[in-house]
Protein backbone atom coordinates (compact mmCIF):
# COMPACT_ATOMS: atom_id res chain seq x y z
CA UNK A 1 0.00 0.00 0.00
CA UNK A 2 2.67 2.12 0.71
CA UNK A 3 4.42 2.09 -2.79
CA UNK A 4 1.27 2.39 -4.21
CA UNK A 5 0.50 5.32 -2.24
CA UNK A 6 3.97 6.55 -3.16
CA UNK A 7 3.43 5.83 -7.12
CA UNK A 8 -0.01 7.44 -7.59
CA UNK A 9 1.44 10.74 -5.67
CA UNK A 10 4.45 11.13 -8.41
CA UNK A 11 2.43 9.85 -11.34
CA UNK A 12 0.04 12.81 -10.39
CA UNK A 13 2.49 15.32 -10.11
CA UNK A 14 4.50 14.23 -13.55
CA UNK A 15 0.84 14.68 -15.12
CA UNK A 16 -0.15 18.31 -13.39
CA UNK A 17 3.83 19.27 -14.47
CA UNK A 18 2.75 18.13 -17.59
CA UNK A 19 -0.26 20.37 -17.92
CA UNK A 20 1.81 23.60 -16.29
CA UNK A 21 4.10 22.97 -19.24
CA UNK A 22 1.28 22.56 -22.06
CA UNK A 23 -0.53 25.70 -20.59
CA UNK A 24 3.19 27.76 -20.87
CA UNK A 25 3.23 26.59 -24.45
CA UNK A 26 0.13 28.07 -25.30
CA UNK A 27 1.32 31.15 -24.92
CA UNK A 28 3.02 31.36 -27.79
CA UNK A 29 1.18 30.08 -30.92
CA UNK A 30 3.85 29.46 -32.85
CA UNK A 31 5.81 26.83 -29.84
CA UNK A 32 1.90 25.51 -29.67
CA UNK A 33 1.36 25.04 -33.51
CA UNK A 34 4.86 22.91 -33.73
CA UNK A 35 4.60 20.59 -30.38
CA UNK A 36 1.09 18.88 -29.66
CA UNK A 37 0.20 19.21 -26.25
CA UNK A 38 -0.59 15.97 -26.04
CA UNK A 39 2.79 15.18 -25.89
CA UNK A 40 4.48 17.10 -23.93
CA UNK A 41 1.83 15.83 -21.05
CA UNK A 42 2.73 12.38 -21.49
CA UNK A 43 6.15 13.09 -21.57
CA UNK A 44 5.80 14.45 -18.16
CA UNK A 45 3.15 11.46 -17.23
CA UNK A 46 6.37 9.06 -18.55
CA UNK A 47 8.75 11.23 -15.84
CA UNK A 48 5.98 10.89 -13.04
CA UNK A 49 5.78 6.93 -13.47
CA UNK A 50 9.83 6.96 -13.21
CA UNK A 51 9.92 8.83 -10.00
CA UNK A 52 7.28 6.48 -8.53
CA UNK A 53 9.32 3.62 -9.43
CA UNK A 54 12.63 4.94 -8.19
CA UNK A 55 11.90 6.65 -4.98
CA UNK A 56 9.83 4.36 -2.08
CA UNK A 57 9.17 7.49 0.26
CA UNK A 58 7.95 10.98 -0.82
CA UNK A 59 10.06 13.24 -0.02
CA UNK A 60 8.51 16.88 -1.26
CA UNK A 61 5.12 16.64 -0.02
CA UNK A 62 3.90 19.29 -1.03
CA UNK A 63 5.17 19.34 -4.39
CA UNK A 64 1.87 18.23 -6.33
CA UNK A 65 -0.32 21.27 -4.69
CA UNK A 66 2.54 24.03 -5.90
CA UNK A 67 3.00 22.92 -8.72
CA UNK A 68 -1.09 22.88 -9.25
CA UNK A 69 -1.65 25.93 -7.64
CA UNK A 70 0.79 27.79 -9.87
CA UNK A 71 -1.15 26.24 -12.89
CA UNK A 72 -4.42 27.49 -11.51
CA UNK A 73 -3.08 31.07 -11.01
CA UNK A 74 -1.36 31.30 -14.35
CA UNK A 75 -4.53 30.22 -15.79
CA UNK A 76 -6.79 32.41 -13.62
CA UNK A 77 -4.39 35.75 -14.18
CA UNK A 78 -4.29 34.85 -18.21
CA UNK A 79 -7.85 33.90 -18.43
CA UNK A 80 -6.88 30.36 -20.26
CA UNK A 81 -8.63 28.53 -17.64
CA UNK A 82 -10.75 26.72 -20.16
CA UNK A 83 -7.40 26.01 -22.13
CA UNK A 84 -6.86 23.65 -19.36
CA UNK A 85 -9.72 21.74 -20.17
CA UNK A 86 -8.88 22.03 -23.79
CA UNK A 87 -5.30 20.67 -22.78
CA UNK A 88 -7.46 17.22 -21.49
CA UNK A 89 -9.32 17.06 -24.50
CA UNK A 90 -6.08 16.84 -26.70
CA UNK A 91 -4.37 14.44 -24.69
CA UNK A 92 -7.68 11.88 -24.74
CA UNK A 93 -7.42 12.30 -28.42
CA UNK A 94 -11.58 12.80 -27.48
CA UNK A 95 -14.25 14.52 -29.74
CA UNK A 96 -16.31 15.06 -26.86
CA UNK A 97 -17.24 18.92 -26.74
CA UNK A 98 -15.61 21.06 -24.28
CA UNK A 99 -18.87 21.66 -22.88
CA UNK A 100 -19.28 18.19 -21.88
CA UNK A 101 -15.92 17.71 -20.32
CA UNK A 102 -15.90 20.46 -17.61
CA UNK A 103 -17.89 18.80 -15.21
CA UNK A 104 -16.19 15.25 -15.47
CA UNK A 105 -12.70 16.77 -15.38
CA UNK A 106 -13.37 18.72 -12.29
CA UNK A 107 -14.77 15.66 -10.19
CA UNK A 108 -11.71 13.86 -11.78
CA UNK A 109 -9.35 16.69 -10.03
CA UNK A 110 -11.39 16.64 -6.78
CA UNK A 111 -10.65 13.13 -6.39
CA UNK A 112 -6.88 13.52 -6.59
CA UNK A 113 -6.80 16.00 -4.47
CA UNK A 114 -8.69 14.22 -1.91
CA UNK A 115 -6.81 11.45 -2.35
CA UNK A 116 -3.56 13.36 -2.02
CA UNK A 117 -4.71 15.48 0.85
CA UNK A 118 -5.25 11.90 2.66
CA UNK A 119 -1.89 10.77 1.51
CA UNK A 120 -0.04 13.94 2.80
CA UNK A 121 -2.25 14.09 5.91
CA UNK A 122 -1.15 10.31 7.11
CA UNK A 123 2.31 10.52 5.40
CA UNK A 124 3.13 9.52 9.06
CA UNK A 125 1.70 6.23 9.27
CA UNK A 126 2.93 5.13 6.39
CA UNK A 127 6.78 6.12 6.27
CA UNK A 128 8.95 8.37 8.54
CA UNK A 129 8.73 12.12 8.75
CA UNK A 130 11.95 13.68 9.53
CA UNK A 131 12.54 17.06 11.00
CA UNK A 132 15.72 19.04 9.88
CA UNK A 133 17.81 17.75 12.40
CA UNK A 134 16.90 14.10 11.75
CA UNK A 135 17.61 14.46 8.29
CA UNK A 136 21.14 16.08 9.11
CA UNK A 137 21.96 13.30 11.23
CA UNK A 138 20.41 10.59 8.30
CA UNK A 139 23.08 12.58 5.80
CA UNK A 140 25.90 12.18 8.06
CA UNK A 141 25.08 7.99 8.42
CA UNK A 142 24.72 7.49 4.53
CA UNK A 143 26.36 4.97 2.76
CA UNK A 144 30.00 5.37 2.15
CA UNK A 145 31.83 3.83 -0.68
CA UNK A 146 34.07 1.43 0.99
CA UNK A 147 30.68 -0.31 2.16
CA UNK A 148 29.75 -0.97 -1.60
CA UNK A 149 33.50 -2.52 -2.05
CA UNK A 150 34.22 -5.80 -1.51
CA UNK A 151 34.64 -7.14 2.00
CA UNK A 152 36.48 -10.64 1.34
CA UNK A 153 38.64 -13.34 3.24
CA UNK A 154 42.27 -13.06 2.22
CA UNK A 155 42.21 -16.28 -0.06
CA UNK A 156 39.18 -14.79 -1.82
CA UNK A 157 40.78 -11.43 -2.11
CA UNK A 158 44.41 -13.13 -3.51
CA UNK A 159 41.98 -15.08 -6.22
CA UNK A 160 39.98 -11.43 -6.60
CA UNK A 161 43.22 -9.74 -7.39
CA UNK A 162 44.73 -12.28 -9.78
CA UNK A 163 41.65 -12.05 -11.36
CA UNK A 164 41.56 -8.35 -11.56
CA UNK A 165 45.36 -8.65 -12.90
CA UNK A 166 44.47 -10.72 -16.23
CA UNK A 167 41.86 -8.39 -16.64
CA UNK A 168 43.78 -5.51 -16.26
CA UNK A 169 46.68 -6.94 -18.86
CA UNK A 170 43.84 -7.99 -21.08
CA UNK A 171 42.43 -4.50 -21.02
CA UNK A 172 45.88 -2.71 -21.25
CA UNK A 173 46.38 -4.63 -24.56
CA UNK A 174 43.70 -3.62 -26.21
CA UNK A 175 43.67 -0.59 -25.32
CA UNK A 176 47.31 -0.45 -26.63
CA UNK A 177 46.53 -2.03 -29.87
CA UNK A 178 43.80 0.56 -30.66
CA UNK A 179 46.11 3.64 -29.81
CA UNK A 180 49.00 2.01 -32.45
CA UNK A 181 45.75 1.85 -34.87
CA UNK A 182 44.69 5.52 -34.14
CA UNK A 183 48.52 6.30 -34.95
CA UNK A 184 49.60 4.51 -37.32
CA UNK A 185 46.71 4.46 -39.71
CA UNK A 186 45.94 8.19 -40.63
CA UNK A 187 42.76 7.40 -42.67
CA UNK A 188 41.19 6.16 -39.17
CA UNK A 189 42.42 8.61 -37.35
CA UNK A 190 40.72 11.16 -39.24
CA UNK A 191 37.25 9.51 -39.86
CA UNK A 192 37.47 9.36 -35.95
CA UNK A 193 38.31 12.97 -35.19
CA UNK A 194 35.64 14.01 -38.00
CA UNK A 195 33.24 11.46 -36.20
CA UNK A 196 33.65 13.29 -32.96
CA UNK A 197 34.03 16.97 -34.55
CA UNK A 198 30.71 16.04 -35.96
CA UNK A 199 28.87 15.01 -32.61
CA UNK A 200 30.56 17.99 -30.71
CA UNK A 201 28.47 20.38 -33.12
CA UNK A 202 25.40 18.98 -30.88
CA UNK A 203 23.70 19.76 -33.74
CA UNK A 204 21.40 16.18 -34.65
CA UNK A 205 20.98 17.62 -38.53
CA UNK A 206 24.22 17.48 -38.93
CA UNK A 207 24.97 14.19 -36.80
CA UNK A 208 21.96 12.44 -39.81
CA UNK A 209 23.67 13.27 -42.48
CA UNK A 210 27.47 12.24 -41.14
CA UNK A 211 25.40 8.39 -40.45
CA UNK A 212 23.63 9.25 -43.54
CA UNK A 213 26.33 9.28 -45.67
CA UNK A 214 27.51 5.55 -45.11
CA UNK A 215 24.39 4.11 -46.42
CA UNK A 216 23.73 0.46 -45.80
CA UNK A 217 26.50 1.08 -43.11
CA UNK A 218 24.91 3.88 -41.29
CA UNK A 219 23.49 1.59 -38.41
CA UNK A 220 27.18 -0.15 -37.64
CA UNK A 221 28.26 3.47 -37.48
CA UNK A 222 25.56 4.42 -35.20
CA UNK A 223 26.85 2.29 -33.62
CA UNK A 224 30.05 2.07 -33.31
CA UNK A 225 29.84 5.58 -32.21
CA UNK A 226 27.32 5.19 -29.58
CA UNK A 227 30.22 2.83 -28.03
CA UNK A 228 33.04 5.53 -28.27
CA UNK A 229 31.36 8.13 -26.81
CA UNK A 230 30.65 6.11 -23.74
CA UNK A 231 34.15 5.39 -23.23
CA UNK A 232 36.02 8.90 -23.86
CA UNK A 233 33.44 11.48 -25.30
CA UNK A 234 31.79 13.46 -22.89
CA UNK A 235 28.80 14.14 -25.50
CA UNK A 236 24.90 13.30 -24.86
CA UNK A 237 24.54 10.02 -26.23
CA UNK A 238 20.30 11.49 -27.02
CA UNK A 239 22.05 13.31 -30.41
CA UNK A 240 22.81 9.51 -31.95
CA UNK A 241 19.21 8.31 -30.41
CA UNK A 242 17.39 11.47 -31.90
CA UNK A 243 19.36 10.64 -35.44
CA UNK A 244 18.84 7.12 -35.20
CA UNK A 245 15.32 7.19 -35.26
CA UNK A 246 15.65 9.91 -37.74
CA UNK A 247 16.92 7.55 -40.13
CA UNK A 248 15.43 3.88 -39.00
CA UNK A 249 11.84 5.27 -37.45
CA UNK A 250 11.43 5.34 -34.13
CA UNK A 251 10.87 1.78 -33.53
CA UNK A 252 13.91 0.53 -35.11
CA UNK A 253 15.71 3.32 -34.09
CA UNK A 254 15.31 2.63 -30.49
CA UNK A 255 15.97 -0.75 -30.79
CA UNK A 256 19.94 0.34 -32.21
CA UNK A 257 20.24 3.18 -29.77
CA UNK A 258 19.34 0.67 -26.82
CA UNK A 259 21.58 -2.10 -27.69
CA UNK A 260 24.55 0.22 -28.78
CA UNK A 261 23.77 1.99 -25.08
CA UNK A 262 23.83 -1.22 -23.28
CA UNK A 263 26.96 -2.53 -25.11
CA UNK A 264 28.50 1.04 -24.08
CA UNK A 265 27.96 0.31 -20.75
CA UNK A 266 28.79 -2.93 -20.13
CA UNK A 267 32.41 -1.97 -21.85
CA UNK A 268 32.78 1.40 -19.37
CA UNK A 269 32.07 -1.58 -16.15
CA UNK A 270 34.39 -3.53 -17.61
CA UNK A 271 37.41 -0.77 -17.64
CA UNK A 272 36.61 0.46 -14.41
CA UNK A 273 36.43 -3.18 -12.33
CA UNK A 274 40.39 -3.71 -14.67
CA UNK A 275 41.91 -0.57 -14.54
CA UNK A 276 40.62 0.84 -10.94
CA UNK A 277 39.64 4.02 -9.80
CA UNK A 278 42.88 5.88 -11.07
CA UNK A 279 42.86 5.04 -14.51
CA UNK A 280 39.30 6.02 -14.76
CA UNK A 281 39.47 9.51 -12.80
CA UNK A 282 42.47 10.33 -15.81
CA UNK A 283 39.67 9.13 -18.95
CA UNK A 284 37.18 11.04 -17.10
CA UNK A 285 37.95 13.62 -14.34
CA UNK A 286 37.89 13.50 -10.48
CA UNK A 287 34.91 15.76 -10.32
CA UNK A 288 33.21 13.90 -12.19
CA UNK A 289 33.62 10.51 -10.38
CA UNK A 290 33.10 12.80 -7.49
CA UNK A 291 29.74 13.41 -8.57
CA UNK A 292 28.80 10.14 -9.35
CA UNK A 293 30.42 9.19 -5.61
CA UNK A 294 27.41 11.24 -4.52
CA UNK A 295 24.53 9.18 -6.21
CA UNK A 296 26.52 5.89 -4.81
CA UNK A 297 26.39 6.89 -1.25
CA UNK A 298 22.99 8.13 -1.15
CA UNK A 299 21.36 5.10 -3.25
CA UNK A 300 24.07 2.51 -2.87
CA UNK A 301 23.38 -0.31 -5.33
CA UNK A 302 20.15 1.29 -6.53
CA UNK A 303 21.77 4.01 -8.02
CA UNK A 304 22.26 2.45 -11.48
CA UNK A 305 18.48 2.33 -11.93
CA UNK A 306 17.53 5.51 -10.39
CA UNK A 307 20.45 7.51 -12.70
CA UNK A 308 19.46 5.82 -15.70
CA UNK A 309 15.88 7.48 -15.04
CA UNK A 310 17.24 10.47 -14.84
CA UNK A 311 18.00 11.49 -18.46
CA UNK A 312 20.84 13.47 -18.05
CA UNK A 313 22.68 12.20 -15.51
CA UNK A 314 26.04 10.95 -17.14
CA UNK A 315 25.16 7.31 -17.26
CA UNK A 316 28.73 6.57 -18.71
CA UNK A 317 30.52 8.02 -15.96
CA UNK A 318 27.68 6.22 -13.18
CA UNK A 319 28.60 2.64 -15.32
CA UNK A 320 32.64 3.54 -14.33
CA UNK A 321 31.74 4.03 -10.66
CA UNK A 322 29.46 0.85 -11.03
CA UNK A 323 32.90 -1.23 -12.08
CA UNK A 324 34.29 0.48 -8.86
CA UNK A 325 32.24 -1.47 -6.78
CA UNK A 326 31.48 -5.27 -5.83
CA UNK A 327 28.19 -4.81 -7.62
CA UNK A 328 27.60 -8.08 -9.93
CA UNK A 329 27.83 -7.88 -13.86
CA UNK A 330 24.48 -9.11 -14.51
CA UNK A 331 23.04 -6.61 -11.72
CA UNK A 332 24.52 -3.93 -13.19
CA UNK A 333 23.50 -5.47 -16.98
CA UNK A 334 19.79 -5.82 -16.03
CA UNK A 335 19.38 -2.24 -14.00
CA UNK A 336 20.76 -0.42 -16.95
CA UNK A 337 18.78 -2.59 -19.51
CA UNK A 338 15.83 -1.32 -17.41
CA UNK A 339 16.44 1.76 -16.62
CA UNK A 340 17.20 2.83 -19.83
CA UNK A 341 14.36 2.31 -21.52
CA UNK A 342 11.85 4.37 -21.15
CA UNK A 343 14.31 7.61 -22.01
CA UNK A 344 15.61 5.86 -25.11
CA UNK A 345 11.70 5.28 -26.18
CA UNK A 346 10.76 8.98 -25.52
CA UNK A 347 13.84 10.43 -27.47
CA UNK A 348 13.31 8.24 -30.10
CA UNK A 349 9.72 9.45 -30.29
CA UNK A 350 10.80 12.80 -30.61
CA UNK A 351 13.51 12.18 -32.61
CA UNK A 352 10.74 10.09 -35.39
CA UNK A 353 8.25 12.08 -35.21
CA UNK A 354 9.40 15.98 -34.61
CA UNK A 355 11.36 18.17 -36.48
CA UNK A 356 12.80 21.73 -36.56
CA UNK A 357 11.50 24.27 -33.78
CA UNK A 358 9.81 21.39 -31.98
CA UNK A 359 12.45 19.25 -31.75
CA UNK A 360 14.36 22.26 -30.53
CA UNK A 361 11.80 23.11 -27.80
CA UNK A 362 11.63 19.28 -26.57
CA UNK A 363 16.12 19.48 -26.27
CA UNK A 364 15.74 22.98 -24.06
CA UNK A 365 13.37 21.72 -21.90
CA UNK A 366 15.48 18.68 -21.00
CA UNK A 367 18.66 20.89 -21.35
CA UNK A 368 16.87 23.02 -18.30
CA UNK A 369 15.83 19.89 -16.61
CA UNK A 370 19.90 18.89 -16.79
CA UNK A 371 21.06 21.82 -15.63
CA UNK A 372 18.69 21.86 -12.06
CA UNK A 373 20.50 18.45 -11.67
CA UNK A 374 23.67 19.52 -12.31
CA UNK A 375 23.70 22.35 -10.47
CA UNK A 376 22.34 20.45 -7.06
CA UNK A 377 25.37 17.41 -7.37
CA UNK A 378 27.84 20.45 -7.79
CA UNK A 379 26.53 21.94 -4.95
CA UNK A 380 26.67 18.39 -2.94
CA UNK A 381 30.41 18.10 -4.06
CA UNK A 382 30.78 21.45 -2.51
CA UNK A 383 29.49 21.31 0.29
CA UNK A 384 30.63 18.05 0.93
CA UNK A 385 34.35 19.03 0.32
CA UNK A 386 34.01 22.05 2.85
CA UNK A 387 32.64 19.90 5.29
CA UNK A 388 36.24 17.64 5.71
CA UNK A 389 37.98 20.79 5.85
Amino acid sequence: MHRLRTFFYYLTTGITLGFLLSLLLTFNTKYEMMISLALMTYIFIGFGIMLGVAFKNIRYKYIFFIIEGLTLLIALLSGKLMQIVYIVKETFFTTTPVKNIILPFIVVVAIINIINIYIITTLSKYQKVYSREELKELKAKETKLSELREKLSPEELAELKKSRKKQRNIALIIITISLIIYFAIPSVREKLNYAFATISQLDTNIVIEYLRSYGAWAAVVSFILMILQSIAAPIPAFLITLSNAAIFGWVWGAVLSWSSAMAGAALCFFLARALGRGPVEKLTSKGAMASVDVFFERYGKHTIFICRLLPFVSFDFVSYGAGLTNMKFWSFFIATGIGQLPATIVYSYVGGTLTGGAQKLFLGLMSLFALSIMIAIAKKVYNDKHKTK
